[in-house]
């Protein structure tokens, strides 16, 4: 029996994706040309920790990684594994591949799970902007999600306020003023040394101000499990 989109959201759910869309590959060229179905994948980033990022040189070679990426892509390859396991084609969107390939953010309003925010970010129904995105690509042949016709912003400019280097204007959005950059010039990197959070020598948390403004999604209910004795015993 074929693989429904049903019986892939529940094997994607307890992966830690509790939303997953389909995008049709045509609009999207840089998909291999085997692709039948990109399978969006929603990853709720409800604590600052998925924000932190590691610089590390070791060796003479530098590394750069990202918590909330790793796992996207872990979790995403289990997905794409699980489908291999069934007889179909398919492989997870890498982080580095992810711009190459496609957009994340525009495949995810086009596989219905979002609408675009005056922060430049997807706005999710249950979670706002607090999420990340993965991706697996398969020759699954899955009825592409429709568009969600929804739109939060139209009385709201509350990230517009709390940008801290004005990189959100009601013009749009500027990614040179953006302190989240992972490219800095010697200018926003001075910027960012004066402005962000360095918990550790080689760790920095990345800008989430406009995240936090928004208030679509703010009051999803949440909990430490590890404070709670009776999740121990």
């Amino acid at each position: 029996m074929p693989m429904t989109l049903e019986a892939l959201a529940g094997h994607a759910a307890p992966l830690g994706f509790p939303l997953l869309g389909v995008a049709p590959p045509d609009e999207f060229p840089g998909v291999p040309p085997w692709t039948c179905s990109v399978v969006v994948l929603v990853m709720p980033a409800l604590d600052r920790a998925f924000d932190l990022e590691l610089y590390i040189e070791e060796a003479g070679e530098q590394r750069w990684s990202k918590w909330a990426y790793e796992r996207l892509v872990a979790g995403a390859a289990r997905l794409a594994l699980l489908l291999r396991r069934e007889g179909y084609k398919a492989e997870p969107l890498t982080y580095e591949d992810s711009l190459a390939v496609l957009d994340l953010k525009v495949a995810a309003v086009r596989a219905g799970l979002g609408v675009w925010g005056l922060n430049n970010l997807v706005l999710t129904r249950h979670y706002g902007p607090r999420v990340r995105f993965g991706a697996v690509l398969t020759d699954l042949a899955l009825p592409p999600s429709r568009p969600r016709a929804d739109y939060y912003c139209v009385s709201c400019s509350l990230c517009i306020a709390a940008c801290p280097s004005g990189a959100l204007s009601p013009a749009g959005f500027d990614r040179a003023h953006c302190i989240a950059e992972f490219a800095p010039d010697a200018r926003m990197a001075a910027l960012q040394r004066e402005m962000l959070e360095f918990p550790t020598p080689h760790t920095r948390v990345q800008c989430s101000a406009c995240i936090d403004a928004c208030p679509v999604g703010k009051r999803f209910p949440l909990r430490s499990w590890a404070l709670d004795p009776r999740s121990h015993l």
